[in-house]
């Protein structure tokens, strides 16, 4: 009977188309996920697109295989085992198979593709492939980046180890040794200013006092004199008003004060 080849032929391309779209969408979002994280890895993110082909042709390979038949059979109960049947026996020209035949597509026809196709799903699927094709862009404007905020920390971690060994370390090691040894000074060390090598050493100052090296101020006598230029600038300013035969009588004077 032609028009039950006929409707199984239809079943076939039916379940196909939905198999397929399903498929689809299932690679996109393997493709925009994957873009994603490639992208915030720093990575080519075009890379994904063979993640995605690869699941594209696994997948329909797999549902073109897959019995048609047998979902039908699985979705509407009236044609459970009947379906796989008439399409065993497509061939038969008898009047049992002919009865079966237009039986199993009287119910065809009451199928509903619906049945096959999960809206809510699909509904989802739809949704993160809007989402994920949003984040895409905004990881491009933003331009996040995995790949170097771990660089980043680890140079953040290398450069804290590095001022912990030759910095911070180092003066805690120095105390470590102070506490041992009894050097606060620690090692002796080369500093680098500029294109030059200045090589410093601090030696621990002592705090004992060499008495051999201190001596007491000489003891000195000091006498008690006069200037000769006093007197005569004493006696000048008098030898106006004394007069010339008392002047040495004067002078005898001052010098027994001078004695006193």
């Amino acid at each position: 009977m032609n028009l039950f080849k006929k409707a199984l032929k239809e079943v076939n391309a039916v379940l196909d188309e939905v198999l397929i779209f399903d498929t689809i969408l299932n690679s996109i979002l393997v493709f925009l996920g994957g873009y994603i994280l490639l992208m915030m890895l720093s990575l080519n993110p075009w890379w994904s697109l063979f993640a995605a082909l690869g699941y594209l042709i696994y997948v329909l390979y797999k549902d073109i295989t897959t019995s048609k038949l047998n979902m039908v059979e699985d979705a509407y109960a009236p044609l459970y085992e009947r379906l796989s049947t008439a399409a065993d026996n497509a061939n038969e020209e008898n009047e049992t198979v002919e009865e079966l035949k237009k039986e199993v597509v009287f119910h065809l026809h009451k199928v509903p593709v619906s049945s096959f196709v999960k809206v809510g799903k699909i509904s989802g699927k739809l949704l993160w492939t809007v989402l994920l094709c949003f984040g895409i862009l905004l990881i491009a404007i933003y331009n996040i980046n995995l790949g170097a905020l771990d660089i980043d920390l680890a140079k953040g971690l290398q450069n804290i180890m590095a001022t912990g060994d030759g910095g911070d370390g180092a003066g805690l090691e120095g105390v470590a040794g102070q506490s041992e040894g009894g050097d606060i000074f620690g090692e002796e060390s080369v500093a680098k200013l500029g294109t030059k090598e200045l090589q410093m050493t601090i030696k621990q100052a002592s705090s004992e006092i060499v008495s051999s090296h201190i001596e007491d101020p000489p003891n000195q006598e000091f006498k008690e004199t006069f200037p000769d230029e006093v007197f005569a600038e004493s006696a000048g300013s008098f030898e106006e008003k004394i007069s010339s035969q008392h002047q040495k009588l004067v002078k005898e004077y001052f010098k027994e004060l001078a004695k006193t």
